[in-house]
Formats: C-alpha cells, structure tokens, sequence
C-alpha cells in the first residue's frame, strides 16, 4: 500500500490536538476590588467555651 502512513510515522508531524476548557472565564463586575483585602482573622478557639460550659443540659450534672 504505496501512500499509507503508518502511526509511528505521522506521529511528529500532527500536533496534539488543544483541550477546550469548559468553565467560562468572564470579566469582573465594574466597581470589584482587583485586589481584595485578605479576611480578618476569626475569633479565638476558646471564645466559647464559658457560654457552652453555662449551656450543659441539666442531665449532665
């Protein structure tokens, strides 16, 4: 078969073929904060323990 090519041959010559991406990219809203400023920091872990202490249900003794 004279004009066949064979996979090892056409290997080099055809690029990979893109991959599409299928989440969407949009613009900002207008009036966004290109640079935000990083969240404060949360409340400390023991914030809360006299409240859940005073909290114990009455069978707990």
């Amino acid at each position: 078969m004279t004009g066949d090519v064979t996979p090892d041959e056409g290997d080099e010559a055809t690029p990979a073929p893109r991959i599409r991406r299928r989440r969407a990219s949009t613009k900002p809203p207008p009036g966004s904060d290109p640079t935000p400023l990083p969240e404060p920091p949360r409340h400390a872990s023991t914030e809360n323990d006299e409240q859940l202490r005073r909290d114990k249900p009455p069978h707990w003794g």
